[in-house]
């Protein structure tokens, strides 16, 4: 099902229409309308150019979660192969 949610975002109204939940929406709205007000706050620029500006560190974010992410895994990975180790190791003991 479609919800239509009218949001604000640097002071504008916009309609957003998705299969996403209104809080998720809202919650959305509400990051990108912060960040460009933090990018805003720190040098007069035009809503234009905020908004790329916001952008560009809600990407830099978003890539700096990817590669947490991909990171953690890997250390999970690690951590079950050493795992499956120690209990091969284990039960090889116990057997003698």
């Amino acid at each position: 099902m479609l919800n239509r949610i009218v949001v604000t975002i640097d002071g504008l109204e916009y309609t957003v229409v998705s299969e996403d939940s209104a809080d998720c929406i809202r919650r959305s709205a509400n990051l990108v309308d912060e960040n460009i007000a933090a990018v805003k706050k720190s040098a007069p620029l035009s809503s234009l150019s905020a908004s790329v500006l916001a952008a560009m560190n809600l990407a830099d974010s978003y890539y700096k979660a990817l590669e947490s992410t991909d990171s953690l895994r890997r250390q999970i990975k690690d951590y079950a192969e050493e795992n499956g180790r120690l209990r091969a190791e284990l039960n090889r003991l116990k057997r003698r």
